[in-house]
């Protein structure tokens, strides 16, 4: 009897647990940007045809983007998040956003001293299937 119930309270405890997770990992892309930004009524959202446009990440590559830059933009603050759609689609928007963080360098350092400043403190970082370049 002993052992039934021990197997029971472990079943019970496995479909119960993950139900217990902090609600952030539900929360949106955007959502998380925005919260991770002391100023971000500052920001302005650019839509994902201008993601594509300066990155050239496709929507295809991605289950889920933001795209946010300071609405100052000559300060070269900007936030871009995404969810790869798998392994391979994320390799390819890594080395798209490492190439733009690249190119936006080399567009600030003789002119925007305290936007390349920022620009080359920035990295893009990953967690699972996604992305964050944050460059504040």
């Amino acid at each position: 009897m002993k052992k039934r119930s021990f197997c029971f309270l472990l079943l019970l405890s496995l479909v119960l647990l993950p139900g217990c997770q902090p609600a952030q990992q539900n929360i949106s892309l955007e959502e998380s940007a925005r919260r991770s930004l002391a100023d971000a009524d500052s920001f302005t959202a650019y839509t994902l045809e201008d993601l594509y446009d300066l990155t050239g990440i496709a929507a295809d590559d991605y289950t889920e983007a933001v795209f946010l830059r300071d609405s100052d933009t000559l300060s070269g603050r900007e936030i871009i998040l995404l969810r790869a759609k798998n392994a391979e689609t994320f390799r390819s928007a890594k080395e798209a956003l490492e190439q733009y963080l690249s190119q936006r360098k080399e567009e600030t350092r003789d002119y925007l001293p305290e936007a390349y400043h920022r620009l080359s403190q920035a990295k893009v970082e990953e967690n699972g299937l996604e992305l964050r370049l944050v460059i504040e």
